[in-house]
Formats: structure tokens, sequence, C-alpha cells
């Protein structure tokens, strides 16, 4: 299994080259991502994260104690196999991993090697000896932290030693830094790598640097005392006689930091990383632009050799595994839909073959079933013969231009505008297909096309509906109990069989609220809150426009004392005492890092007073997309605009539709938009209006509506090109369905509450090569 990774392509064919980038001890692959994006320009980057750390921590197929070395070098050898040359990048722990991975590879594969106030290990045996004992003692006192304790040693103890320098908590971005340290982190896991890739353990590597293979630039802070004399040694070795350009071994030493090098000197690395690349990289190796993928003719006759429509559909029933109340109608007991086969031949002669799906939701959806069923099948008609352009993966406009032309309906047609459900099939399906032309993933056509990077693993959040309870509340129980009973001087915690299981389910979960007492609802949230706290997950909430301002205000208000009630035994910074009685503590941290923003908390005619609840309460709220006036219109105006647009997006950015969308997430009390691409009106409806998100400095969370495996792979991967690691996205409703339209099943692709896109790839794959269908005609 590789680990996790984001990986940022600059062709949809084999690169020649890729930088690598490693990540330190308790950081992860967001890390480096500033220094991704810098070098990106120049070849291919990924960014993995190390074995115990980030995504790779939460997939249970990968040992927190696997070597760091052996995993990256297995992820390495499955992306770029020689002969590409690759470019290694780490810091700290990384660059120690990137100097041993340099050590292993054969020259012809290695283009360089920075490393980032990295050790290149002991050459004494005793000293060795004793940095693995530290270690294996820190790792000891690691495995018995709970998530809060583990925040509180970060804050008073690791971050304060002497190699950080004397200013790293003064830093402005140190908040953000230590919220990605703490980001549902395991202190076990940590404790795992620690000593596993000890500088105890790790052999010296000072022969090998005397004489590398290739060019070689270590870099350190001034403040860094340590890792100065590093430097400094090096630098002494280094051929100081010789131009800096013909040394094999560079050495920078950087003013004003310390060894939070990619914190405290982030634009200085970045520059004197990419001048390094820059040279190291030859032009050859460093592709201008990528090469543009292929368009695929859709066939007009089936791979049988029968007269077949383009595209062809095969309904579906699957039944939910209990009835499941939503916000508005009955209760869902079983989720019918259709299939949407598109068939293409690419410029090799080869049949191709996409797949999409159409399943309204009852009571969100607007179109019915039959509804969007018929127009499947005019527009299928309508496709037939039809040549689809390499460029609709940009999700630009182009994807709606296209498909206006290809339908040549008319403004007022008969079948009249794309339905939302049926413009996101048909995407789906002719992504799908362009991605089995150019032989890659859906996930790298789209990155490739946009210029973006995707993520490997998708995070997805655990989903309880009104008035379900599950393992999530008593596992926040028993881990409350668990931090309760640590004794604050040793920070001890016996971390029950509930606590470990709910750790190694979900790092967020999404609770339904609202329709009920809204001060019970506050109390439940309250003690869950807390019990998140002592798991280290993350909270949502959903309350579907429930409440008006008043039950919005008890609801928070019963959330906040039952919070606060609690939070005296949970936070060990309020549990101090010295012997005589308690010691007085601030007040605790409202609203708690734990709880990430209820969805649509009001009425839809009260959306203003938003901000003046965020004001008094501190609850902060995501808009998804029925947020918009007259949402329906506003998003086929939008798919209208994208259409003439084209890459230029400051049109659409500045039509009617935008506006409140704008209005909205640019509110400080706003913490993000949620959309569901099959509601949005389709993939590249949501990929614009997240990148205009994204330009307000928001994310975007896509999530499902209960369809089938099929549509959720494209969700997933649609995810994976427009989120960040950080990012839960809404796709564990996969759980709710007896049977899947996938084969392999979507389920097959989730490891732990990370979807693997590789995986949901070739399932998809599979999927559409497998599909026998009765022909359908018009």
């Amino acid at each position: 299994h590789m680990l996790a990774h984001t990986h940022a392509r600059r062709g949809a064919s084999d690169s020649e080259a890729a930088i690598v980038l490693l990540h330190g001890f308790l950081g992860d692959r967001r890390d480096v991502e500033p220094l991704r994006q810098k070098l990106g320009a120049l070849a291919d980057c990924i960014s993995l994260d190390l074995p115990g750390h980030g995504d790779s921590a939460w997939m249970p197929t990968i040992d927190a104690g696997t070597s760091a070395v052996d995993a990256a070098l297995a992820t390495l050898e499955a992306l770029y196999p020689p002969p590409a040359r690759l470019l290694l990048v780490g810091y700290s722990m990384g660059g120690r991993v990137a100097l041993q991975l340099a050590a292993r590879l054969p020259p012809p594969r290695l283009a360089g090697l920075v490393i980032l106030s990295g050790s290149p290990g002991l050459d004494d045996g005793a000293l060795r000896e004793a940095r693995l004992s530290r270690d294996v003692a820190l790792a000891a006192r690691l495995r018995a932290m709970t998530p809060p304790h583990f925040d509180e040693w970060l804050r008073r103890e690791w971050y304060r030693a002497a190699l950080w320098g004397g200013r790293l908590q003064e830093h402005p971005s140190f908040e953000r830094m230590l919220l990605r340290r703490t980001d549902g982190a395991q202190p076990r896991d940590r404790a795992a790598s620690l000593e596993r890739e000890s500088v105890g353990r790790q052999p010296s590597c000072w022969p090998w640097l005397e004489a590398p293979p290739a060019p070689v630039l270590y870099v350190a802070g001034e403040e860094d005392e340590a890792y100065c004399k590093v430097a400094t040694r090096l630098a002494e070795h280094s051929g100081v006689a010789e131009p800096v350009e013909r040394r094999l071994v560079r050495v920078a030493v950087l003013p004003a930091a310390g060894h939070a090098l990619l914190l405290e000197a982030s634009a200085p690395v970045a520059e004197i990383c990419h001048a390094f690349a820059s040279q190291v990289l030859p032009s050859p190796l460093v592709p201008a632009s990528p090469p543009p993928a292929e368009d695929v003719q859709i066939q007009a006759r089936g791979p049988e050799g029968v007269d077949a429509l383009s595209a062809r559909l095969l309904p579906f029933r699957l039944p939910l595994t209990a009835p499941l109340p939503l916000a508005r109608g009955a209760p869902l007991t079983e989720r019918a839909g259709v299939l949407l086969l598109v068939e293409g031949m690419a410029a090799d002669g080869r049949a191709v073959r996409g797949l999409g799906e159409v399943c309204p939701l009852p009571g969100f959806h607007s179109e019915s079933l039959d509804e969007a069923a018929a127009q499947l099948r005019s527009v299928a008609h309508r496709l037939q013969g039809a040549l689809l352009p390499s460029a609709v993966a940009r999700l630009d406009g182009s994807m709606s231009a296209w498909l206006a032309a290809a339908c040549d309906r008319p403004s007022k047609s008969a079948s009249g505008p794309l339905l939302p459900s049926v413009r996101c099939a048909l995407e789906m399906a002719c992504l799908h297909v362009l991605a089995q032309a150019a032989n890659t993933s859906i996930a790298q056509l789209v990155c490739c096309a946009r210029r973006a990077p995707y993520q490997s693993h998708v995070r997805i959040n655990g989903l309880l509906a009104r008035g379900e309870a599950s393992s999530l509340e008593a596992a926040a129980d028993a881990a409350r109990a668990a931090v309760d009973s640590a004794c604050p001087s040793s920070r001890a915690c016996a971390s029950g069989p509930a606590v470990k299981h709910a750790a190694a389910r979900m790092r967020t979960w999404k609770v339904k609220v609202g329709g009920g007492d809204p001060a019970a609802d506050g109390r439940r949230i309250g003690k869950l809150l807390l019990g998140c706290t002592a798991l280290g997950a993350r909270l949502r909430l959903d309350a579907n426009q429930a409440w008006s301002r008043e039950q919005a205000a008890t609801f928070c208000e019963a959330m906040q004392t039952e919070w606060e009630a609690g939070c005296a035994a949970l936070c060990p910074e309020h549990q101090r005492g010295d012997g005589a009685g308690a010691v007085s503590a601030p007040a605790p941290r409202w609203p708690p890092p734990a709880l990430d923003f209820c969805e649509e908390p009001l009425m839809a005619r009260l959306h203003a007073q938003l901000p003046a609840l965020h004001a008094q309460y501190g609850l902060r709220h995501a808009i998804d997309e029925g947020a918009l006036p007259a949402a329906a219109e506003a998003l086929e105006r939008l798919a209208a605009s994208c259409a003439t647009s084209g890459s230029d997006g400051a049109s659409a950015r500045g039509g009617e539709a935008f506006r409140a969308l704008q209005e909205r997430l640019g509110d400080a009390s706003c913490a993000g938009l949620i959309l569901k691409p099959t509601l949005a009106g389709g993939l590249e409806v949501s990929a614009r209006l997240a990148d205009e998100a994204s330009r307000l400095g928001k994310p975007t969370v896509l999530t499902s509506a209960f369809e089938s495996g099929v549509a959720h792979a494209h969700v997933a991967m649609l995810a994976s090109v427009l989120g960040g690691p950080s990012i839960a996205h809404g796709l564990s409703t996969y759980e709710r369905l007896q049977g899947d339209t996938l084969s392999p099943a979507f389920a097959e692709a989730v490891d732990g509450d990370l979807v693997d896109v590789p995986r949901l790839q070739a399932a998809l794959d599979a999927t559409a090569q497998g599909l026998r269908f009765v022909n359908e005609r018009r």
C-alpha cells in the first residue's frame, strides 16, 4: 500500500523527473505545501505523509512502526519507476529519510538532495545509544498521553526547546501549525515513529556525503545551534575553493530562524530550493506544459457491433440498511436510480467506456427519477456520434459549452434545461471516457487539465442522523473517563478498547441537529464535544435551516454550558493544584477547536442574522448549494455563464449567480461551503463554486445525496482535486445502502476514514467494462 500523498503532475504521460517532499516529526504533508506550490512550476511534485503521521497514520494497512525509508521508497517506485530521476527534499526527520533514500537509490535515479535541518547521523556508538535511550523514553511518555495532554505537551515543552529559538510561539502562524499537529493525532502513532526513526537507529551518512553522486544542498537556521554545527562541518569538506555551482555539497544558513525553517523562513527556503532545483533538473527534465489529452469520438455503434445508442441506461434499486429520517419528507427506505454508460472510440481505435449515475433524492431534488430518466434518454440520443473534446476536463465552462452544442437544445426546447442530476451524470460519464482514452485516472486527468494537485486519499466524516445513537457517544464517554482518571502530574491515560476503536474509525463526525428540543440537542452536543476533544476528533453539525434565532440561541447556550461544566475535568491546564487546593485557571476557550461549524443553522429568511449569532456565541456556520437565492435558476445561469466565459472566470465571478455566494462566503462567521454535486447541478458547477470559495479563503466540503457507489466514486475523485488533505468530505453515506452498483464496492476502497482514490478508479473501470445492457431506444 502506498503512503498517502499529494501529487501534482505536469502532464498525463510518464514524467522523466519528480520532486519529492518529506515533512518532519509530528508534521504532515501540509507543512510542505508552500514549498510544493513553489517547486511545482519546475517538475512533477509529490509530498508524502510518512508512517505514523498525517493520513498515513489513519490507514490500518500501514503500521506506524513501518520504516519510513522503506515505505517512501515503495511509494516512489510505484509512482515513478526507473528511469525517472528524483530530487529529494526533506525537513528535519524528513531530511534524514531523504538522505537515507538518496544513499539507497541507484546513482542514475538521484537528481539531487535538499536537507533542511536534518541530521546525517551520529558517528559515535555511545552517542547513538544515548540518543536512542532518550527517544525510547519520550516515546513511552507519548504513549501515555491523551490528545488533550498531547496538545499541552506541545505548547509547554516540545516547542519551548532550545533548537526552536526563542520566538517560535510568537509567530503568527504558530497556532495554525499547532492545529495541524493535533488534527486527529494519536500520540501512540507518533511514539512508534519516534522509536523507529530515532537518530540513534540511523546509520551514519557522513561517509556518503563526502562524495555524493548528485548535488546536495544543506540548509539550517542560525538560531538552531546543533544543525548550524552540521552545516559548518559540511561546509568545511565541500570544496570551498570551487565555485558554488560546482560544489557537490552546498550549505546555506538562514538568519533569524531556528529549527522551524518551514514556518519562520518559508519564503527564503522556497527561493533557495527553487534555485537549486532549477540547476540540478536540466531543461529537458522540466516540461513546459502538459501534453494535450486525446479527444474521443462517441460511438454510433456499440462494441458488440449491433446498432446501439452512444449512451445507455440501466436502472437499479438498493434497499437501505434501516429507514433513514431526512430533514424533508418521509424516512428513506431505498434508493432508486439509473446508471449511464457512454461509449466512445479513442484515437488509437480502442473502445472506451464511461459511467455516470442519476439518483435524485426525494424531497431534495426538484426532479423525480422518471423525469430525470426521460431527459437522459433524450440527451443520449442527441449525443450519438459527437466528438468529446479533452478541454472539458478543465471544468472551466468548456463542459457546459460542449453539452449545449452536442445536445443542440434550444433554450425553450421540450426537454427544458438540463436537470441537475442529469447534467451531473453526463459529466461523470464524459470525464470517465476521457480518462480511459488517455490511459489515466479521472483525478489525474482533471489535475493536469486544471494544473492543480490531487490527493491520493480523501478523508471522509462519519454521520449521525437525527435521533441516532452510535459507538461515537459510548467512545466519547470512555475517552472523557480516561482523561478524568489521568493523573495531571504524570499525564497518564488508561486508554480503553472503546477509545481505540473510535479513534481508528473517524477523525470527523457530522451530527444532524434540529427538529426537536434545542436545549436537549445542545446538552447532547456539549457532551459529544467533550468526548471528541478527548478522542482528538472533530464535530460538525447540520441543522438544515431548522431553527429560529431564539431556538439557535437556546441550543448554543445549552451546548456551551454543558461544555464548560465538563471542561475543568477534561483539560489538564484547568486541573492544576499545589496540594493546598486548586489554582485559579482561565476560563475554557470557547468555541473549542473540536467544533468545526454548524451547517445552515437558521431558517432561510434569517440568514442575515448569522453574523450576530457568531458574534454572540462563537458558532460559525457553513452554507450549502440551497443557500443561494432562487438556487435552481441561479445555478442554471452559472452553467450558462460557464459555457460562455471559457477559462476566464471573471464574467462568472461578476455575474448574478455568484453575488449572493460572494457576500455570504466573505463574512467572517462563515466557515465554508457544502456542496452536493448532484444537487448543485454537476461537477463543473461544483468546481466553479469551489474555486470561488477558495478565492475567498474558504474550504469546500463535497457530500453525497445517498447515491450508490458510482456517484460516490466520482464525488470522491472531484474532492481529491478540489480539496486539501485536511478536509473531511461527506461520503460515508455508502454505509447506509445494502449492496452497491460499483464492483468492487465503494466500501472496498475505504481504509480507516480515508478513501483510496486509485482503488476507486480501478473499481469504476472494472464496473464500466463489466456492464451488460439491454439496449434502450428513445
